[in-house]
């Protein structure tokens, strides 16, 4: 789905397209559709309650000099989430892992370096790519260097009104290692990238 009218919210980039509804990249094949159709048995809900709209975040400049976004933006909690709550959907442009000829011949996939491309299912190379467009998710940034462990996680998600697959964040629940205290307003919120996320962003400064 293009994006539509919705309003923008505050700090959204001018040149950015903002979804309300996940976007398909033409790589998405009818038969990679029908498997985003099925419903796994992990993945949770979109509560019934939740609003059509994230009221829940606003997205905030970065101004802090150790801030590892410094300059950038970040997502940060409008009021008060008790743990376990979802915050909102992630929004981008799902995709699969097309593999293209590079100008010297090589392989290369058109997503492989973006900074805002989430894996929705490794067996079908399905991802969901908000570089592009997107929504407010896209601003979430990793807890490394900011805080001691993250608040919030992205999940599986099933959308009951669309009948289909997506991610999801939601805060942490509680009795997680003790990681499971909610998030206060004003804080930002913070998940993991990922091991893999970081590696390969270490070879790519190596040059590797």
């Amino acid at each position: 789905m293009p994006p539509n009218s919705a309003p923008i919210p505050k700090n959204w980039p001018p040149t950015l397209p903002f979804l309300t509804a996940p976007s398909y990249s033409p790589t998405t094949t009818p038969f990679l559709l029908a498997s985003l159709r099925s419903r796994p048995k992990d993945a949770l809900s979109i509560p019934a309650n939740a609003p059509k709209r994230p009221s829940l975040v606003k997205i905030t400049p970065i101004t802090t000099p150790s801030h590892p976004a410094n300059g950038q933006h970040g997502l940060f909690a409008s009021r008060d989430l008790k743990p376990g709550t979802f915050i909102l959907q992630y929004l981008g442009e799902i995709h699969a892992a097309v593999v293209r000829r590079g100008e010297h011949g090589e392989e290369k996939d058109p997503h492989a370096n973006s900074d805002y491309d989430l894996s929705l299912d490794r067996e079908m190379g399905i991802g969901i790519d908000a570089d592009r467009k997107g929504n407010e998710a896209r601003f979430i940034n990793d807890y490394r260097g900011i805080a001691e462990k993250p608040n919030a996680e992205f999940r599986e998600l099933w959308d009951e009104k669309s009948g289909e697959r997506g991610m999801g964040v939601w805060v942490l629940p509680e009795g997680r290692s003790g990681k499971g205290k909610g998030i206060r307003k004003g804080e930002e919120i913070l998940v993991s990238y990922g091991r893999g996320f970081w590696g390969a962003r270490s070879r790519e400064e190596g040059g590797e």
